[in-house]
């Protein structure tokens, strides 16, 4: 049993040591060396310097101790660097929203609507948008699946009825030529926007101007207090982003763990919360989305690709609700 303990314990420090050095290779090539060709040969030498240092330094409890205190001071630095507004940014999230609540009516500055012909390939317009919380009835998740399913980019949609709708997306805020890394979102390298759109930008940029993403549209299960605590929640982390930069990171700070971190919203401890492309049948599981169907008859109902595709500019969000509740009685 104690030779059983032995080895265990072994294998735990061998652990440790290959994610703390991994972890550090990857912070000194990104955050140190700014992900340039020489911070590569830095990465690689400090990784050849940790396993030199274990292959000659009995027992192994020293060199792993040595390596956690290298982390800490580390640690000092890498939580020292700050987020920053002053970046060259990708065209797409240049322009950060503002919001500003007079009583019962939310004025949302910036509001994305750009007319896509690519991705690289569009025209910019920004616009102004006043919303009546008294108005606020209802509000729809989409789904944006790709690769094997497990990944996701959720958004909600709020309906204000005869004020229209309006697009919620948490995403990364990307700079110029850099695109979506998870690796990269690991360290100091992204910060987080918080993105209020026009849905139709939103949607057809993903399902016609990208490829292999497959979007599925629900309404979701809200009471009325619920649903306008939560619009506010993102009426103030707007705002809160507006007046100060956050940084992006893939597991903690990503575009369904900075939802479920709202002060309306209640945590879900639940897998499906990073691998967010099962998350919709764990909401079905909660009661959050519409239980009258099965759930695979649900999710084929809610598949938007074709209709949002195909879908005219002029009412845009009534036409998919229109063909999406047309397809669920012609099942």
């Amino acid at each position: 049993m104690g030779e059983i303990f032995d080895w265990i314990f072994l294998g735990f420090m061998v652990a440790t040591a290959a994610g703390i050095t991994l972890w550090m290779a990857g912070a000194i090539y990104y955050d140190a060396c700014s992900g340039t060709r020489w911070g590569g040969f830095v990465a690689a030498g400090w990784v050849g310097v940790v396993v030199l240092l274990f292959a000659v330094w009995q027992p192994l409890w020293q060199p792993l101790a040595a390596l956690i205190v290298l982390l800490a001071l580390f640690l000092v630095w890498w939580f020292g660097q700050k987020p920053s507004h002053d970046r060259d940014w990708d065209p797409t999230v240049l322009v950060l929203p503002r919001a500003v609540r007079e009583g019962d009516v939310v004025s949302i500055e910036n509001v994305r609507n750009f007319d896509y012909r690519s991705l690289i390939d569009f025209t910019p317009r920004y616009e102004a948008r006043k919303y009546h919380l008294a108005n606020l009835q209802g509000v729809d998740v989409i789904f944006f699946i790709w690769g094997i399913g497990y990944m996701s980019h959720p958004v909600l949609v709020f309906d204000f009825g005869t004020d229209g709708r309006v697009c919620m997306s948490i995403e990364v805020r990307f700079r110029k030529d850099q695109g979506y890394s998870v690796i990269r979102s690991l360290f100091r390298q992204q910060e987080l926007i918080f993105l209020v759109a026009d849905e139709r930008d939103v949607i057809l940029r993903r399902t016609k101007h990208s490829s292999d993403q497959d979007a599925y549209l629900y309404r979701l299960t809200v009471d009325t207090d619920e649903l306008r605590a939560v619009f506010l929640d993102y009426v103030q982390a707007i705002n809160d982003v507006y007046e100060k930069p956050r940084w992006y990171h893939a597991l903690c700070t990503n575009c369904t763990t900075s939802f479920y971190q709202l002060p309306s919203t209640r945590w879900r401890l639940d897998w499906r919360v990073i691998a967010n492309g099962r998350l919709d049948k764990a909401l079905y599981n909660a009661g959050r989305l519409d239980r009258s169907l099965p759930f695979a008859d649900l999710r084929r109902t809610a598949f938007l690709n074709e209709i949002a595709n195909s879908a005219p500019e002029e009412g845009f969000g009534d036409h998919i609700r229109r063909e999406l509740e047309r397809r669920r009685h012609e099942r």
